[in-house]
């Protein structure tokens, strides 16, 4: 008589935590592994070169053209924006299990409450970097969108950059703790690391030296909730409440 295998003997390695693929439903009314998507860091990289590409053509065109540089940037923007957002969306679904799964783009109402405490988090350290940053070195840090908004002439263009900071929260989440959080940890890279990872892009793309420190800050608050909750909706509101501040901040030029 031979003695049966154990479950853990049978069943092979088992998948470290946070590692595990997503489920869907089975053809037998059970769940199966999702497969694995076709894209990855090669497609991240892609999908942020060709925002750079496209936002700053754009922008140029635009300006040779005659176009005041307010103008230019609130119309080169969003076209970037079709790469830095839309390439994670069409590559999930064409080549994934869909931005639910992929990029982990789902909600719940616990959120607001996650962000509205991320949010203040955030607020307390961007208080205490800028203090520490004037005293350092007497330039007080100001954001790309604001200085931007100095050179506004009309009302509909200060507008239209607070409405573009409400965007950028869904937009730069989705590519950042979106694709990016998925192809590294798809690679192997801890949650941790991971983390570290695309705040660091996140603040080294904006390219805004001054503030380069309040935006890791930022991207680490972001990362945690995404962390935690295994879900992007907390990083989105998060980053939408402090954008919102932004936003609040520039209709006050009207």
């Amino acid at each position: 008589m031979t003695s049966q295998p154990s479950p853990s003997e049978s069943s092979g390695p088992v998948p470290a935590a946070g590692n595990v693929p997503p489920s869907v439903p089975g053809a037998s009314g059970g769940t199966d592994v999702a497969p694995t998507p076709r894209w990855g860091i090669p497609t991240a990289i892609g999908s942020l070169l060709g925002f750079v590409v496209l936002s700053f053509a754009v922008s140029l065109g635009l300006t040779a053209l005659g176009v005041d540089p307010v103008t230019a940037t609130i119309i080169a923007t969003p076209v970037g924006w079709l790469s830095l957002a839309g390439v994670p969306l069409l590559a999930s679904r064409r080549r994934g299990n869909g931005p639910r799964s992929d990029l982990a783009l789902s909600f719940s109402p616990v959120d607001i409450a996650v962000g509205l405490v991320a949010c203040l988090v955030v607020l307390l350290a961007a208080t205490i970097i800028l203090l520490v940053t004037i005293a350092a070195t007497g330039v007080t840090p100001t954001s790309a969108l604001g200085d931007v908004a100095g050179h506004a002439n009309s009302h509909w263009q200060v507008v239209a950059l607070a409405v573009m900071a409400l965007c950028a929260a869904f937009v730069e989440e989705i590519h950042f703790r979106g694709m990016w959080w998925s192809a590294l940890r798809r690679r192997g890279l801890g949650a941790w690391p991971t983390l570290l990872v695309t705040a660091v892009l996140f603040a080294l793309v904006h390219l805004e030296p001054t503030r380069v420190v309040l935006l890791f800050a930022a991207g680490l608050a972001a990362g945690y909730v995404r962390m935690r909750s295994d879900r992007l909706g907390p990083a989105i509101v998060t980053h939408l409440l402090v954008n919102l501040l932004a936003a609040v901040s520039l209709l006050g030029l009207l």
